[in-house]
């Protein structure tokens, strides 16, 4: 099974500044109150997954995931999220022990992916993930809103 070591968010939503979410080997949880960001963490593994539809993760275009600075503070020039898979195992079949796919908007909307900091294309990203048997618009996620 995969693993997840870690996602982290800049720019990304309401992830203003660099944010780390770690996550243990066992069970994690995502709690807090309303609008703390919970849906959001949920919205940046599927954007670096491969989404390409912006409104799955409750945004018009892609642009509207990059922190927009709200009433006082400064819009990011970016939105920015990476993964952190745990290969030890072997399962995305690279030597590597950890794979990390990173995913980056700009405000006109320009992106780019990244496997393990080299640019690749969305297919590549696309390709790796199916080695773990991760599809973006599959049944991994189930998004706010999809189960009524």
């Amino acid at each position: 099974m995969t693993k997840i070591n870690k996602i982290v968010a800049s720019g990304f939503k309401s992830f203003a500044k660099w944010t780390e979410f770690p996550f243990s080997g066992d069970y994690n949880v995502v709690l807090g109150p309303n609008g703390s960001g919970k849906s959001n963490l949920l919205d940046a593994l599927c954007f670096v997954l491969g989404r390409t539809s912006s409104k799955s993760m409750r945004a018009e275009k892609l642009a509207h995931l990059i922190y927009n600075g709200g009433k006082s503070k400064k819009p990011a020039s970016k939105a920015q999220v990476s993964v952190y898979f745990d290969n030890a195992s072997k399962i995305f079949q690279r030597d590597e022990p950890e794979i990390k796919i990173t995913r980056a908007v700009k405000q006109n909307g320009q992106g780019v992916y990244r496997i393990n900091d080299e640019r690749c294309t969305r297919q590549q990203v696309l390709d790796l993930m199916s080695l773990a048997k991760i599809d973006p618009d599959g049944h991994n996620i189930i998004l706010q809103g999809d189960i009524v």
